[in-house]
């Protein structure tokens, strides 16, 4: 969906090109080797941490980061995301 919108719709920009789009998120995501589910769960990571839920934003690191424990996500096939739909290109 525009992602940040809520409506349900994931490739619709609404006119404006700040919305983000499903698209958007699959595109970065192949750019460091992950899938759309991976580069998801790593975006409410993050924001989880920006809210103040986990560790302090500056102190956010990838979950592949050094010392974190995490394999990249490129290191082992990504769990597959039930009740998922791809959206027509």
């Amino acid at each position: 969906m525009c992602l940040n919108c809520g409506c349900n719709q994931p490739n619709e920009r609404h006119g404006n090109d700040a919305n983000i789009t499903a698209d958007d998120v699959r595109r970065a995501g192949e750019a460091n080797g992950q899938d759309l589910a991976t580069s998801a769960a790593n975006m409410r990571s993050a924001l989880a941490a920006m809210a103040g839920n986990s560790r302090s934003a500056g102190d956010a690191k990838p979950p592949h980061a050094a010392g974190s424990g995490a394999k990249r996500p490129d290191a082992a096939p990504a769990p597959s995301v039930t009740g998922t739909t791809r959206a027509p290109r």
